[in-house]
């Protein structure tokens, strides 16, 4: 798959592109309902023993002694308080990729007043740009 460049889909260049960033320094958080299985783009952030329950991020373990690391957070369905805290989270951790995934187009409709009054204007507002 990797040699030849074909069969990389969504899943697998978001992974590549998280991997990229985490070994160049950077930290990922990504959140939102079920991140972490990814139930609509089949992302495998965190791989869980059906046994134990217990979570493995590969992403985590890329390099030896590896500080910086990818986040997944699966958040509850209120996605305004959700977007007001990642947009916080992003002010105080500038040099993190985060994200917040509405699986749906109505789950960004509660947000809309986040995204107007903080995300798209508080550089304007305030001077405070997101990461």
């Amino acid at each position: 798959m990797m040699t030849v460049g074909e069969g990389i889909d969504w899943a697998m260049g978001e992974a590549l592109a998280f991997g990229s960033l985490l070994c160049q320094g950077y930290d990922v958080r990504i959140s939102g309902q079920d991140v972490s299985r990814g139930t609509f783009s089949n992302r495998h952030v965190t791989l869980y023993d059906q046994r134990t329950g217990a979570g493995f991020t590969p992403l985590n373990n890329l390099l030896p002694g590896q500080s910086n690391k990818v986040e997944a957070v699966d958040s509850l369905l209120s996605e305004e308080a959700v977007v007001g805290f990642e947009y916080g989270y992003s002010l105080e951790h500038p040099d993190s990729l985060v994200l917040w995934e509405a699986q749906f187009g109505d789950f960004f409709n509660p947000a809309q007043v986040m995204f107007d009054q903080f995300v798209v204007s508080g550089e304007a507002k305030w001077s405070c740009s997101p990461a």
